[in-house]
């Protein structure tokens, strides 16, 4: 696979190495995409929170729903 950074991030990683955090750059990149792993792992188990509009939409009164819901209300058989 072959990567092109921006010239900031590149220097960054070349900084990196040089300084002993990472043996090559490719062991950087690696570890920034661990990272990147984690988070968004950890993202799906602590969702952000709903907006207004979401909470909105999930949880209004859909009316062509009710009605379904009244026309079948008491209809249902106990399982046996």
């Amino acid at each position: 696979m072959t990567i092109t950074l921006p010239a900031e991030q590149d220097s960054f990683l070349t900084r990196l190495v040089a300084l002993g955090r990472f043996a090559s750059r490719q062991e950087a990149i690696m570890e920034a995409v661990r990272l990147l792993e984690t988070e968004e792992v950890l993202g799906c188990l602590s969702p952000k929170p709903l907006t207004a509009e979401e909470a909105d939409q999930i949880y209004s009164v859909d009316e062509e729903w009710e009605q379904v819901e009244r026309s079948v209300a008491g209809q249902a058989r106990p399982e046996v």
